[in-house]
């Protein structure tokens, strides 16, 4: 089992991931509905985590999704391996969310994240948000020819890393930068 993680919650949450169906997934109650949205949107997503020397390892985030009171990242394999040691050692996790054209951020951060291989349906979630932030960055010189194979993993290269968020804040340049996010 995975630290901190209770063995039928984790079993009934993996079920899920695997079957790529079920029940609709909830927002956290901690997140409203439009901070669900955007963090699905297709934005720019920093993923960083702490080991135990407190060295800190950041990959690039390539898709998320929410499944139950849980968030889900994807990131890339081959980048990963400080990631996910930390994320095996200790579950702690913070996660920004950004959209470039706007400079809006909101940053998640969880202690019982685990890793999950990717469920076949994942692959069309993360196409999805790829060709949002495509979109997105486009207008601020970034061709799609440069981003797409930046972002673009094939199924066997990409690891979900599910958590429970348990603290939230706004990270959006300005005043409330920083403010925490009505748990």
């Amino acid at each position: 089992p995975v630290p901190n993680e209770h063995p039928v919650r984790r079993r009934a949450f993996l079920a899920t991931l695997a079957a790529g169906t079920g029940p609709a997934p909830r927002h956290p109650s901690m997140i409203e509905a439009a901070h669900a949205a955007f963090i699905q949107s297709g934005v720019a997503i920093s993923v960083a985590t702490c080991g135990p020397t407190r060295v800190c390892h950041v990959v690039r985030g390539i898709g998320c999704k929410l499944v139950g009171e849980r968030v889900a990242v994807f990131v890339p394999l081959p980048a990963s391996g400080g990631l996910l040691a930390d994320v095996a050692a200790n579950g702690r996790i913070a996660v920004v969310f950004c959209q470039p054209s706007t400079n809006r951020t909101l940053q998640l951060k969880g202690d019982d994240a685990c890793t999950l291989a990717a469920a076949p349906i994942d692959a069309a979630i993360r196409a999805r948000q790829l060709d949002a932030f495509v979109l997105e960055v486009a207008p601020e010189g970034f061709p799609e020819a440069m981003v797409r194979p930046r972002f673009d993993y094939p199924p066997e290269q990409v690891v979900t890393l599910a958590f429970t968020p348990c603290e939230a804040y706004t990270q959006t340049p300005g005043p409330d930068a920083g403010a925490p996010l009505a748990l």
